[in-house]
């Protein structure tokens, strides 16, 4: 029986994507609690499990000594994500749970007839939703490795006079309150102590499995649209001892043979001298290493010298948050690299530094506040190129949040959130859609051009960034997603079966 269980997962991949990756925060907050001497189980993946089926896992785990389950909304759809399967056909995404509302219901009611466990809800998506289910005893606003040891132990004492931050919140549409903790207000660890002991048993990692690993946290920048913790972080801060890294992985390697990991980092290149000291360790290792994570342009372009880093570092995916190719639009999100600056350097990474040995893939956003119709229309032929110096590309709607009616007590804001009307934003009365009146925009449109350009851009895309790890994951080799596009990957191997294998491979870490 576990003192703490988390359930995460939530991630909809439809058959013909991967769907093998595991996030870092569960594990991250487990470790913590198992140093704290609390015993841990981490159920994943479970929106490949049926309702019966978690039910099955949980009962092996839930018993009078369970004092909390936890769920991890990070990688939970939301309403008007915008998704696609292969055939560019758009899917239903789902609001709070993995699932139907009413089967997560019956998971929550399973749990409270076979243990007297709080429910809680954290994760990145938890702030949207505080206070909008009775079922919920407890919400987790923001990192939660520094809150989940003192409020374990409160909950085990049940004494909360301790807490730093302990807040009733009325729940919607009733008398009856949840509490929240908002863990913003509790100091950062320090890094030196940040471990994820992803060779711990009780984690059930498979072998060979890629998984997360974090070298540092927060971001220099302040991007207008971010609404991430510690922006604006000064350089050389929040870093992890490169060497520990190196040992964690080692470790990793010698309990289940991985080798490969998504970086977690908000920014992984935001410092040269942090690239070079994780080059140097890196360069240690017994075994060679593949690495994938979220990196900005513009530093390679002012530090030619982190093109080389990079690569020698042993990354094979990088994901560019490249935005937009709208001048005025990019000043105004506090991108100082200019457009056609941003396409030169993309065609010197693709075509003549990298040159295959690492996939380039890129998001950009519509609906920022100089865009338009035309503009629309010319970035689609760009990216539309033979040549067009990305591997993957995404576009994705401009996200912003109606604080009249927001029902979150505390969170992290964008600055066109906070100020929206500066940018020339507006919410029609109550309503989470944003207009752009003065360029004649609306979040419902941008979000239609948006699922429209994906499906275009589809064919030419190969896997990249993030993807790259989990791809190889389920058996495809880094040599074929250099070469491939996504589909003709799917010519090449049966991905669905590539996922079920993985999917019956954990079944069997489960024990069912």
């Amino acid at each position: 029986m576990a003192n703490c269980i988390i359930l995460t997962g939530g991630m909809f991949n439809h058959d013909v994507w991967s769907k093998a990756q595991r996030s870092v925060g569960p594990y991250r907050v487990a470790t913590e609690l198992e140093d704290a001497g609390y015993s841990t189980f981490v159920f994943d993946y479970i929106i490949n499990f049926s309702t019966e089926e978690i039910k099955q896992v949980l009962k092996k785990h839930l018993g009078p000594d369970t004092l909390w389950v936890g769920f991890s909304s990070t990688f939970y759809d939301y309403p008007d994500k915008g998704k696609t399967n292969g055939n560019g056909d758009i899917l239903k995404v789902k609001e709070m749970w993995w699932t139907e509302d009413e089967e997560a219901e019956k998971i929550i009611q399973f749990i409270k007839d076979n243990s007297s466990a709080k429910i809680i809800y954290a994760g990145t998506k938890s702030e949207f939703f505080v206070g909008a289910n009775k079922s919920i005893d407890l919400y987790l606003i923001g990192l939660s490795d520094t809150t989940v040891v003192p409020l374990t132990t409160a909950i085990k004492n049940n004494d909360y006079s301790s807490l730093i931050h302990y807040e009733k919140y009325k729940n919607d549409d009733d008398d009856s309150y949840c509490h929240f903790i908002d863990c913003k207000l509790y100091p950062e660890p320090a890094m030196d102590k940040v471990r994820t002991k992803f060779w711990l048993p009780q984690f059930n990692m498979l072998p060979g499995e890629a998984t997360s690993i974090e070298f540092a946290r927060g971001c220099i920048f302040k991007c207008k649209f971010c609404t991430y913790p510690l922006l604006g972080k000064k350089k050389g801060t929040y870093l992890r001892d490169a060497m520990e890294i190196r040992d964690d992985m080692i470790r990793n390697y010698e309990s289940y043979g991985t080798t490969s990991y998504f970086i977690t980092d908000d920014t992984v290149n935001d410092d040269t001298d942090k690239l070079r000291a994780l080059r140097d360790a890196f360069a240690t290792l017994p075994f060679k290493i593949n690495l994938s994570g979220f990196f900005r342009l513009d530093l390679v372009n002012r530090y030619p010298e982190q093109a080389d880093i990079i690569l020698d570092m042993g990354v094979n995916g990088v994901f560019f948050g490249i935005e937009t190719f709208q001048p005025n639009s990019a000043k105004s999100i506090g991108k100082g690299l200019h457009p056609q600056k941003v396409l030169k350097a993309l065609h010197w990474l693709h075509d003549d530094k990298w040159k295959g040995r690492i996939n380039i893939g890129g998001g950009i956003i519509l609906g920022l506040p100089h865009d338009t119709m035309e503009y629309f229309d010319e970035l689609i032929e760009l990216v539309m190129q033979p040549d067009f110096p990305m591997d993957h590309v995404q576009f994705y709607p401009l996200h912003l949040s109606n604080l009249v009616g927001d029902r979150r007590p505390g969170g992290y804001l964008s600055e066109f959130t906070l100020h929206p009307e500066i940018y020339g934003y507006e919410f029609p009365k109550e309503d989470v859609r944003w207009r752009l009146p003065c360029q004649d925009l609306s979040y419902t449109l941008v979000n239609e051009i948006a699922k429209q350009f994906n499906i275009l851009r589809m064919p030419k895309n190969k896997v990249a960034g993030f993807e790259m790890q989990k791809y190889a994951n389920i058996g495809i080799s880094i040599e074929d997603l250099h070469k491939y596009t996504m589909e003709e990957l799917r010519q090449k191997y049966n991905i669905p079966e590539l996922n079920n294998k993985f999917m019956r491979k954990y079944r069997e870490k489960l024990g069912i």
